[in-house]
C-alpha cells in the first residue's frame, strides 16, 4: 500500500541526504514520526474530518510502531556492529561472550515479528483500528523472551565491567566501535540495556492508548488486557532481577562481615534482603549526659528485612559485628527536648529489646543530617508521626502533594526510589531541610521509596493533579477488572 511504502521510505532514510543506516538507534533528521504528518494522511483530507481526540488516539497507537522501528534498528547495531564483530569476538572467551550478549538474537527476532504484525495491521487503512489485540497476543506468546534477557542483566553488567578493567584488547575494540557513526555517540552499555527499557516503554505506550479510549468500549477492554499481560512480563523481570541483585548483595556483605567474639549467623538466605545501610556515630558509654562532653565513635549499620547488624568498619571493605538482633526487637526513638544543643543534633535512641546475648541494649546514635535521622526513624515500625519533629506525614491519599521528576535519580540505598524524568509521584512523607528528602509512591507502578526533593518539582496546579489521579485510577480499575475476569 502507498501509505506503507512512503512510511518505510521515510523511516529508512534512503531517500535523503541525512541517510542513517538500518542499525541506527536514532531516527534520521528528516524522519517524520507523527501519524498526522505522514504525506498520505495529510493528502487524504481525513484530518479535517477527525476530532482532536480521535487524532490523539491514532497518534498513541502509531507511536508504538515508530518506536518499535527505532528500537529494532538499535538492536541491529548491537548484534551486527558489536556481537558479530570478529575483532571483538577474538578478545573474549565463549562464556563471557554468551553472558555479555545473552539471548539478544531471540530478542531481535521477537521485535521483528512484532513490528511485522504492527505494519500489516496499521498499513491496511489510513485510519487504522485498535492495535492492542496485537500487543496482547505478543505479550502472551513472545515477550517472555525479555524475561530471560533481563534475568541475565546482573551478570551481564559485572562481566562488562570486569572486561573493561582487565582486558585491554576488549576495551580498546569497544571504545573504537562505539565511536563509529552507527552508534550515534551512544556507548555500548546503552545498547545492552535496550530490551529492558523497551518492555517498560511498551507498558507506558499501552497506558497512553488506554487513556485515550472511550470508557466501556471493546477497545478499552482490549487495552486493559494488553496492559495486564505486559505488566506481568515487567513484574517477572523486576522480580527476577531484584532477587538476583539481592542475592549478589547478600553474598558480598557476607564476605565483608567478621563475627570475632560470638557465633556467626548465616547472612545468605532466599527470604532476606538489605533495606538500608550506613554509617552513624555512637556516643561512648564512658560518658554521661550531664557532666562530661559527649564523645562519638563511628558505627556501621546493616538493616535487613528481618535482622539488624551493628558493626565497626575495619579497613576499606571489612566490618566487625558488635551486636545483632531480630528486626522486630528494635525500636528507634527521637531524643527528648531536654537534650538540646549542637552536640545532640540529629541524634536518636536505638533500643534492642533483646540482643544476641538476650540483653536489652540502648544506643545513642547521631546521623549526618536531619533527613538521615528521620529516614532511620522511619525504618522502624515503632516510630509514629508524633515521634518525629519537623517531619510532615500525609495519611490521607487525597491530601498527598504530587511531584514530577525533572532530573533522573538513581537509588543509592535499598529504601530509595529510582526516578526518570516526567514520572509522577505521590508524596507521603517529607523531611524539612534545605536539601530534604521525600518518601513517595510512584503512580505508574505503586513502587514506594525515598528520593531527594532537588530532583522533582511539585505539581501545584490542582487541575493537573486531579487529572493525574483520575487517569491513574481509571488505568488501575480497568486493569483490576481484567484480573478479576470481568473485562
Amino acid at each position: 500500500m502507498e501509505f506503507a511504502a512512503r512510511f518505510r521510505e521515510k523511516t529508512s532514510g534512503k531517500s535523503n541526504e541525512n541517510f542513517v543506516a538500518r542499525g541506527s538507534p536514532v531516527p534520521a533528521v528528516s524522519q517524520t514520526t507523527l501519524w498526522q504528518q505522514q504525506p498520505t494522511v495529510r493528502d487524504s483530507g481525513l484530518l479535517d474530518q477527525l476530532t482532536v481526540d480521535q487524532i490523539k488516539y491514532q497518534e498513541s497507537m502509531f507511536e508504538v510502531l515508530t518506536s518499535e522501528s527505532s528500537y529494532l534498528r538499535s538492536l541491529y547495531v548491537l548484534t551486527e556492529h558489536f556481537m558479530e564483530n570478529r575483532e571483538l569476538t577474538d578478545t573474549i572467551i565463549i562464556s563471557d561472550r554468551k553472558t555479555l550478549f545473552s539471548n539478544i538474537l531471540k530478542v531481535r527476532e521477537v521485535s521483528e515479528r512484532f513490528l511485522k504484525d504492527l505494519e500489516e495491521h496499521i498499513f491496511k487503512e489510513i485510519v487504522f483500528p485498535d492495535i492492542c489485540d496485537i500487543l496482547h497476543y505478543h505479550a502472551q506468546h513472545n515477550f517472555s523472551t525479555y524475561i530471560d534477557y533481563v534475568r541475565n542483566q546482573t551478570y551481564q553488567e559485572k562481566t562488562y565491567s570486569r572486561l573493561m578493567k582487565s582486558n585491554e584488547q576488549f576495551a580498546a575494540v569497544i571504545n573504537r566501535l562505539q565511536e563509529l557513526p552507527q552508534c550515534q555517540r551512544l556507548p555500548f552499555i546503552s545498547f545492552l540495556l535496550l530490551p529492558f527499557q523497551r518492555i517498560t516503554r511498551i507498558k507506558m505506550l499501552i497506558e497512553n492508548i488506554l487513556k485515550r479510549t472511550k470508557e466501556g468500549t471493546p477497545e478499552e477492554q482490549t487495552a486493559s488486557k494488553a496492559l495486564t499481560s505486559v505488566s506481568k512480563i515487567i513484574d517477572c523481570c523486576n522480580r527476577d532481577v531484584g532477587k538476583m541483585r539481592q542475592m549478589e548483595e547478600l553474598i558480598e556483605i557476607s564476605k565483608m562481615l567478621e563475627f570475632d567474639k560470638f557465633r556467626a549467623i548465616p547472612i545468605i538466605s532466599e527470604t532476606r534482603f538489605l533495606e538500608k545501610k550506613g554509617e552513624l556515630q555512637e556516643m561512648s558509654k564512658s560518658k554521661t549526659f550531664v557532666n562530661m562532653r559527649a564523645k562519638f565513635s563511628p558505627v556501621y549499620l546493616f538493616l535487613f528485612n528481618d535482622h539488624l547488624l551493628i558493626t565497626i568498619k575495619k579497613g576499606s571493605d571489612r566490618y566487625v559485628v558488635m551486636d545483632h538482633t531480630h528486626r522486630s526487637l528494635v525500636q528507634a526513638q527521637p531524643l527528648d527536648e531536654c537534650f538540646g544543643g549542637a552536640t545532640y543534633e540529629n541524634c536518636f535512641n536505638l533500643i534492642m529489646l533483646e540482643n544476641h546475648q538476650g540483653r536489652t541494649m540502648e544506643r545513642l546514635l547521631k546521623a549526618p543530617t536531619k533527613s538521615d535521622m528521620q529516614r532511620w526513624l522511619a525504618a522502624f515500625p515503632s516510630t509514629t508521626k508524633e515521634d518525629v519533629d519537623e517531619e510532615v506525614i500525609y495519611e490521607d491519599w487525597a491530601d498527598c502533594p504530587q511531584v514530577q521528576c525533572v532530573e533522573q535519580y538513581i537509588a543509592q540505598q535499598a529504601d530509595e526510589l529510582n526516578l526518570e524524568p516526567t514520572e509522577i509521584v505521590n508524596v507521603i512523607r517529607k523531611t524539612n531541610e534545605a536539601l530534604g528528602w521525600y518518601e513517595g509512591v510512584r503512580l505508574s507502578d505503586g513502587q514506594k521509596g525515598w528520593f531527594p526533593d532537588t530532583n522533582v518539582i511539585e505539581i501545584t496546579n490542582e487541575h493537573v493533579r486531579r487529572r493525574n489521579v483520575k487517569e491513574r485510577y481509571r488505568v488501575s480499575q480497568a486493569t483490576m477488572m481484567v484480573k478479576c475476569g470481568k473485562a
